[in-house]
């Protein structure tokens, strides 16, 4: 399948998992766990986003801070009020809806003269998240899901959670899925090669099996942070403790590290002018402080 959508939908009653199928083919056990509880239907054009399963928090809010704090600590000169708000109730628990793909692909290539190709590729729990507001870095953090943690779905499991609604329907996800795959295919076939060689080799087809999609929510610490206008996030796998994010560059912290540099460099080139200048500094921070007691 080249992104167009399937004919039927193999649903596994004991997983809930959906294989994609050709329209024509006739599963007898679900390719992700092997059950026979399995039920064939006709695809639609589109599937809307209604979570089927879910992977539940496994720590609380101050394991959370800690991490984010640790993460922001590491940065590069971030601004001191983001490690205080690291350590806030800004730091809000969230469910983030996904699309969760598993395909065996084989990718079909040709290159420069007659060269021709084949590469094959098991993708495993490739996420597409539901939301399009959301941040694209965001799948490769919480990658790969392991089968086992996904629970099926109930909502005690969201009780008192912030749920992102899912805009981003079936058709949509599978074809973002398998811009993905033919990406990470063409990478892959191009690697090694010399680099004229590499530019001129393209994918012809993709040709897709065992094709599965789930619709999963997975748990993170979101914190949002606006700094000279604009936002940035910091995110925390609330299933594993794993953190990303962009943190913003402090502007006070950035020009007292270009000074520094540029007086080391003067330091070198000519020390007796170089230490005459904090000796000025100093000079004219006492001339401020003592005007005014003299007037």
């Amino acid at each position: 399948m080249t992104g167009e959508a399937a004919g039927i939908r193999i649903a596994c009653g004991a997983c809930g998992t959906v294989t994609l199928a050709p329209a024509g083919i006739v599963a007898q056990r679900c390719p992700y766990c092997g059950s026979i509880d399995i039920a064939c239907t006709e695809a639609t054009t589109d599937q809307r986003f209604a979570p089927d399963g879910v992977v539940p928090f496994a720590f609380d809010a101050s394991t959370a801070r800690r991490r984010a704090l640790r993460w922001v600590r590491r940065a590069w000169f971030p601004p001191s009020k983001l490690a205080a708000r690291a350590q806030s109730d800004a730091l809000v628990r969230r469910y983030l809806p996904f699309w969760m793909f598993s395909t065996y692909a084989t990718g079909y290539w040709s290159g420069s003269g007659a060269t021709r190709g084949i590469i094959e590729m098991d993708f495993r729990s490739l996420l597409v998240c539901a939301d399009r507001d959301a941040d694209a870095r965001w799948p490769s953090l919480l990658e790969p899901v392991m089968p086992g943690d996904v629970r099926e779905f109930d909502a005690t499991y969201v009780d008192g959670v912030d749920v992102v609604e899912g805009s981003r329907g079936l058709d949509e996800a599978l074809s973002l899925a398998h811009a993905r795959i033919e990406r990470e295919l063409a990478d892959t076939a191009r690697y090694g090669r010399r680099s004229r060689d590499r530019d001129k080799l393209q994918l012809s087809r993709v040709e897709h099996a065992r094709e599965t999609y789930r619709r999963v929510l997975l748990p993170v610490w979101l914190l949002e942070y606006r700094y000279c206008g604009r936002r940035y996030h910091l995110i925390v796998d609330g299933a594993r403790g794993r953190v990303a994010g962009e943190a913003p560059q402090s502007i006070v912290k950035v020009a007292l590290l270009v000074v520094a540099s540029l007086w080391m460099i003067l330091f070198v080139e000519d020390a007796e002018t170089a230490m005459s200048i904090p000796v000025a500094i100093v000079e004219g921070v006492r001339w401020l402080v003592r005007r005014p007691l003299s007037g």
